[in-house]
């Protein structure tokens, strides 16, 4: 009955929030948005969903499934000056870290806006541009409900706190159909951006993290001298924390050509100190290589492809209060995840998508070597915008994986196939900027 009143109130806050919105004079330079999302969600896994602590990949299990709140989630974007805007994104989670925080919340400054080199600053926690597949309102695809392998991760451990500065331009004569971007940042946090990739591995849901979660893991295991499994402790992460006090980076090139093409090549570092350790936290130095491809093809056909590769250096050996076993040692995994997404419109508001990803994780430094993870993924939805203010669909999701540690570590099988099929209804409404 708490949980269902405290849904209730923030729910009310929320919906008075938009309605003070909608009585805004049109003289204000703001737009508020406010999204609710209900689901009816079936699923089938042999282990409980990782947002309980479970070993599953998917967001809910069969212990947890049903009827949910997936989201409430709120909007403000402001006019401050003519160049200057401000962005504040929050919203209410009922599962892992639950309650109101807030997803992102930065500055934009466009100095020179009529200029044929289009310069913009961002400066705050923000998501770096990677995903071609979360284009929607507060970081949401439009394509399936549940995000690909590869931005499901960016939104649990990717979140930069810093600055980031971009430029666009035309390329050639005026009116040609090239374009270029280039962007780069420099940001603190994301320290111990790898750990829940490892612990827990690769997932595909759309539960995003916010600036003050605390999300839960797979508990760690306990060994006595003999190698041999003797009891667990829990573990969380907090994937936005910062260990080592010096600043990360990304960068990247981004090509256009007459609004169908975009290719995309980025690098990310967040050069943080594996020996690091601060307010529970370790840091793991993690870095990756992104490429992104996004074609419009005939027949309202779309096409959206992204690959990701790095490594993440981490102690293993390290214990939860800060101090180093007598075992401990740097290790590396490597990582890798892709997906292939196709997508159709239909009529302007049915659409149609089947993505394929397909996901990996290795040691490649260190001992054990182990296959962490390994797998791949089948998402089919189909989404109906029935007005600017209602929409709603149907997502079904299969994962097969493979997870070499899950027997030595939990006595639990290593292979697993996961489902789940859900049935989305969603309420928008909110104010246009002026």
């Amino acid at each position: 009955m708490g949980t269902l009143l405290t849904r209730a109130a923030v729910a009310a806050a929320l919906v008075t929030l938009a309605g003070a919105a909608l009585a805004q004079e049109a003289s204000d330079r703001n737009r508020f948005e406010l999204e609710i999302d209900a689901s009816y969600v079936a699923a089938d896994s042999p282990f409980n969903s990782w947002t309980e602590r479970g070993l599953g990949k998917l967001r809910y299990s069969e212990s947890n499934d049903g009827l949910k709140s997936t989201r409430l989630l709120a909007l403000y974007r402001g006019r401050i000056a003519e160049t200057l805007s401000a962005t504040v994104i929050a919203d209410y989670q009922d599962d892992a870290s639950s309650g109101v925080d807030v997803t992102e919340a930065y500055m934009d400054w466009r100095p020179i806006p009529k200029s044929a080199n289009q310069q913009q600053v961002r400066f705050g926690a923000f998501y770096p541009p990677f995903s071609l597949e979360n284009a929607e309102l507060g970081w949401q695809s439009p394509f399936t409900y549940s995000y690909s392998a590869v931005n499901t991760w960016l939104g649990e451990e990717i979140r930069p706190i810093g600055i980031e500065w971009s430029l666009h331009r035309h390329l050639g004569f005026a009116g040609s159909p090239h374009e270029l971007r280039v962007f780069a940042s420099a940001f603190y946090g994301n320290d111990p951006a790898g750990t829940l990739l490892f612990w827990r591995g690769w997932s595909l849901h759309d539960r995003q993290t916010r600036l003050d979660d605390k999300l839960p893991m797979p508990p760690h295991p306990i060994w006595d001298y003999t190698g041999a499994v003797v009891g667990y402790y829990d573990q969380t992460v907090e994937p936005v924390a910062e260990t080592d006090h010096e600043p990360g980076a990304y960068a990247g090139l981004e090509w256009r050509y007459a609004r169908r093409v975009l290719v995309q090549l980025a690098r990310y570092e967040n050069r943080a100190d594996p020996y690091s350790f601060s307010g529970g936290q370790w840091g793991w130095d993690t870095e990756f290589t992104h490429l992104g491809v996004q074609v419009s093809l005939p027949g309202q056909l779309g096409l959206v492809a992204q690959w990701l590769e790095g490594k993440t250096y981490w102690v293993q050996g390290a214990g939860a209060n800060g101090t180093l076993t007598p075992f401990a040692s740097l290790v590396g995994d490597a990582f890798s995840g892709k997906f292939l997404l196709l997508t159709r419109l239909v009529n302007g508001s049915h659409r149609v998508s089947l993505r394929y990803d397909a996901f990996d994780m290795h040691r490649e430094q260190g001992q054990p070597a182990i296959e962490s993870d390994h797998g791949d993924a089948w998402t089919l939805a189909y989404r109906y915008e029935h007005s600017a203010h209602w929409s709603g669909g149907v997502e079904w999701l299969r994962i097969a994986s493979s997870r070499e540690p899950w027997e030595y570590y939990y006595a639990a099988p290593e292979d697993a196939v996961e489902t789940s099929v859900r049935l989305v209804v969603s309420y928008r409404v909110g104010t246009a900027p002026r």
